[in-house]
């Protein structure tokens, strides 16, 4: 009958040739897989050898020796394994050498002078050394000193995750190699005897069970998910085979006694087969969600980043915003220990961000020209100098950007916090990602540009201007082409802006077809990126027309309480949002309609209203109207971050921004006031102006009244509610 022992050293070996087949069929082509399954199928047959030189007594002599040579090729597999871990260290030439030195000492193994015979005792072999027995100790000793010198190279030269599967593997290793030795090597040279040599059979296990628990924690040889469903299928055939046996046995003892007819037997047996068919559905669902709790804690909802990310992208027109928030949403997302953007124009380097702990050394433009795929993913290449590359920088996923017409850059991303390897939805994430990324890089690059040619023109003509009076008129034309040069740009880029927008506008209205929330939710922010846009550009027509002396003002018969009154309940939604009061006091009385440009008037309310319940965090945004004397008096209050004293002077000044209200609104242009002063100058009225810094502004204008016959009967408004102004 067969010893509890031998099941033991059985279960060992299948656990150990299990392992190493499914490394092995996970990825064949892999050297790494391929040595370390080669040296769990060995490790196996090992157990089983070391366990019959023990209890095959007729034949121990050929067992005990045959144990010695299977420890010279666990040695060098060892030493294999351990060489292409993360990288390779030695050459070919001196690999062969060791496999060499390995098998001459593994046939020295199986003559007569290194294990003459075996003392025979009742369970043990005890073996009697002969005199080649020294030459296996000493190749015993130069193979753990030469994988201790290789588990220190792979540390050194390693990336932060690859260090931490090396450590795992290493200590596996180096806890079996050195337990077995002292068991199976060392005491029986110091005793005498082989007493604990059984032992060694068994430490397999510690080896086993750390490079397991590396699968798992640490994506070695990336089968994580494989070996995570294989440990929910043990216990789930553990529980259900316990459970089976337990209640058996209770039903036996209790109900079926020995003169039980064999038709209850059944009758229960069938019963019991049947509830656990109704189970084993439940349990595996169970067991599953308690390892993917264990395993995949790292998770994310791919819609909701998605939704994040178009948010974010949809929100910013400023291109090193763009770039450092998207770079920390995705990484925050996927849990990524860094990530980088490379911006390319002209074939050049435009812009680099990064996130999270830079790489040992930043990748160059040729370097980057061999990452030419639209995706590629380290830990599936099989080798290569893409590969190589790519481990060099410790990049686990690279990305080229690109829209319909321009190459726009790469998406460089390194290692997992969780150390797991990126999945398929982590890549189809990251296309759609991809797309959206390069498209908002490529408006924010143009947008970028057209600030940067403006402010470095107006900046050489100030400089011209104080520098050289004399070259005056050399100086206009350049402030004309400048002008001009805004006027055709705002022109082209009005056209389609206007195109996109009405399309939009039409897709909210249904005109396309009923929209999702989720459309309808995207869609309208791209109609208010596009409104801001439009905006943008008719400040800048309106300064091009202003230098170019053709900004004219045409009066007609207003009704100014209807004008507030429309602007007022246009931007009560976006007060609303920021959960601010916005409230009109009009005159009780009402007004006669007044002789002003409607259009250009009702720009400057507008502005005022929109810049204070912008800069303002909380508290109200209160309008009032009134006759004052022969003037029109018209006040917009509020309780925001107000004007810094030293940026007073230069409030109205074309482009010119406060500090306080680039940090709040960095997309802003700095032309609502300029345009605001000359409107209300240019009808002869006055800037009404005043600002405390952290506790709000007023502005305002007063303009001559000149009023007019009624060209219809005007309503009495009386005091308007400020909950419905």
């Amino acid at each position: 009958m067969l010893s509890v022992s031998f099941y033991g050293v059985l279960g060992v070996a299948c656990a150990s040739i299990g392992l190493g087949l499914i490394t092995l069929l996970n990825n064949g082509k892999s050297r790494t897989n391929q040595f370390f399954a080669t040296l769990c199928g060995l490790a196996g047959v090992y157990s089983v050898i070391n366990y019959l030189a023990d209890h095959d007594q007729a034949r121990s002599l050929v067992w005990v020796r045959l144990t010695f040579a299977l420890s010279a090729f666990l040695i060098l597999l060892m030493f294999l394994f351990i060489n292409n871990l993360s990288r390779k260290v030695f050459s070919l030439t001196p690999t062969l050498i060791f496999g060499a030195l390995t098998t001459i000492v593994a046939i020295i193994t199986l003559l007569p002078n290194f294990v003459p015979r075996v003392e025979l005792s009742p369970d043990r072999a005890n073996v009697v050394e002969g005199s080649l027995y020294p030459i296996f100790i000493a190749y015993v000793v130069i193979g753990i000193v030469l994988t201790f010198w290789l588990i220190r190279h792979q540390l050194i030269h390693s990336t932060s995750v690859e260090k931490e599967r090396v450590r795992y593997v290493a200590t596996g290793l180096i806890l079996t190699a050195v337990l077995t030795s002292i068991t199976n090597l060392f005491l029986p040279l110091i005793q005498g005897n082989n007493d604990l040599a059984a032992l060694g059979s068994y430490f397999i296990l510690v080896f086993i069970g750390i490079c397991t628990y590396a699968i798992i924690r640490h994506r070695l040889f990336n089968i994580r998910i494989l070996v995570a469903r294989s440990v929910a299928y043990v216990l789930l055939l553990t529980t259900l085979a316990v459970a089976c046996g337990a209640i058996l046995l209770v039903i036996s003892r209790i109900f079926l006694p020995s003169t039980s007819e064999t038709v209850q037997q059944g009758i229960i047996t069938t019963a019991l087969a049947l509830s656990v068919a109704l189970i084993f559905q439940p349990l595996r669902l169970f067991f599953e969600r308690i390892t993917n709790t264990v395993f995949f804690r790292n998770g994310y909802d791919t819609e909701v980043v998605l939704n994040n990310f178009t948010k974010l992208l949809v929100s910013e027109l400023d291109l090193n915003r763009i770039l450092k928030r998207s770079l920390t949403e995705l990484s925050e997302s996927l849990h990524i220990q860094f990530a980088q953007i490379i911006v390319f124009n002209n074939d050049r380097v435009y812009r680099v961000e990064h996130y999270g702990e830079l790489p040992r050394r930043l990748m160059v433009a040729p370097e980057l020209a061999k990452l030419d795929k639209p995706m590629l993913v380290a830990d599936e290449l099989p080798g290569g100098e893409r590969k190589t590359l790519m481990d060099k920088h410790g990049v686990r996923l690279s990305m080229t950007l690109r829209t319909r017409d321009e190459f726009i850059g790469y998406l460089l991303l390194g290692d997992k916090l969780s150390g797991e390897i990126y999945s398929t939805q982590d890549a189809e994430l990251l296309e759609i990602i991809a797309g959206e990324l390069a498209v908002a890089i490529s408006n924010a690059k143009a947008y970028a540009q057209i600030q940067e040619f403006n402010l470095t023109l107006q900046a050489r003509v100030d400089h011209a201007t104080n520098r050289l009076r004399v070259a005056n008129r050399h100086l206009k034309e350049l402030d004309h082409a400048k002008d001009e040069f805004i006027s055709m740009a705002s022109h082209q880029l009005r056209t389609p802006l206007t195109t996109i927008k009405g399309y939009l506008s039409m897709m909210l209205e249904g005109d396309a077809g009923k929209l999702s929330k989720g459309q309808s939710e995207f869609t309208q922010y791209a109609f208010d990126s596009s409104e801001r846009m439009v905006n943008l550009i008719s400040d800048l027509l309106n300064v091009s027309r202003l230098s170019a002396g053709r900004f004219l003002i045409q009066t007609k018969p207003t009704d100014m309480i209807a004008m507030v009154n429309d602007e007022v309940r246009q931007l009560q939604s976006h007060a609303s949002a920021k959960g601010i009061k916005l409230i009109f006091d009009a005159p009780p009385g009402g007004l006669p309609p007044a002789e002003v440009d409607d259009n250009k008037t009702r720009q400057v309310v507008m502005n005022f209203i929109d810049n204070a319940i912008y800069y303002t965090q909380q508290g109200e945004v209160r309008v009032t109207l009134e006759k004052a004397g022969e003037n029109i008096r018209l006040e917009v209050r509020d309780t925001g971050i107000g004007v810094p004293e030293k940026a007073r002077k230069k409030l109205f000044s074309k482009f010119f921004r406060a500090d306080n209200a680039q940090t709040v609104r960095p997309d802003g242009t700095g032309l609502g006031l300029y345009l605001a002063k000359r409107v209300i100058q240019d009808q002869g009225g006055t800037i009404i102006f005043s600002s405390v810094e952290g506790k709000g502004s007023t502005f305002g204008f007063e303009l001559p009244f000149k009023p007019v016959k009624p060209i219809h009967e005007v309503p009495h408004h009386g005091r308007h509610n400020p909950h419905k102004a």
